[in-house]
């Protein structure tokens, strides 16, 4: 990996730099470093947190700190359920994305993770796809509903009172 960029992984993402670079930036470690990739699959974690807390109706600290207890797609998923569900034409997270393919990711990340398998180019592209994938979904989920992820999150410090037309 090329020092240069190596603050870039390490630090993750910075919000400004937006989907197309993320998703540039994770596809050119597929050439030389597939685990690395890989292991990128706390960029789909980062963007489904970033949409349960833009969405979200309740304070932010106090859906900061439940994610906190979050690990793993299943109770992700229930997470996002539970947060989303008061949202107009609401989707439950395994029906955003393709549930399976990114569960197969997960596993995929969790086994390199552990010390369990190596990946390859070829072996790792599939998950890397779908997890790319699946943040471009749930991106698009949240334009839908008037929020960009890649934006600033709203700030709540209060549970915002659901309309009648949000529970309709």
């Amino acid at each position: 990996m090329n020092p240069d960029k190596t603050w870039y992984f390490l630090g993750m993402f910075l919000v400004g730099d937006g989907p197309e670079r993320h998703a540039g930036q994770i596809t050119s470690w597929m050439k030389v470093h597939p685990s690395v990739a890989l292991v990128v699959a706390v960029y789909f974690e980062w963007t489904v947190c970033r949409v349960i807390i833009g969405l979200s109706i309740a304070p932010n600290r106090v859906v900061r700190h439940e994610l906190e207890r979050i690990y793993g797609l299943p109770k992700l998923s229930g997470f996002w359920n539970r947060q989303l569900r008061h949202l107009p034409g609401y989707l439950a997270l395994k029906s955003v994305i393709n549930f399976k393919a990114v569960e197969s990711a997960f596993e995929a990340r969790n086994r390199l993770a552990h010390g369990k398998d190596r990946y390859t180019t070829n072996m790792a592209q599939p998950h890397v796809g779908a997890l790319l994938e699946a943040v471009t979904a749930v991106r698009a989920f949240c334009l839908a509903r008037g929020f960009d992820p890649m934006k600033k999150l709203p700030i709540r410090r209060k549970a915002r009172p659901v309309t009648a037309k949000e529970i309709a």
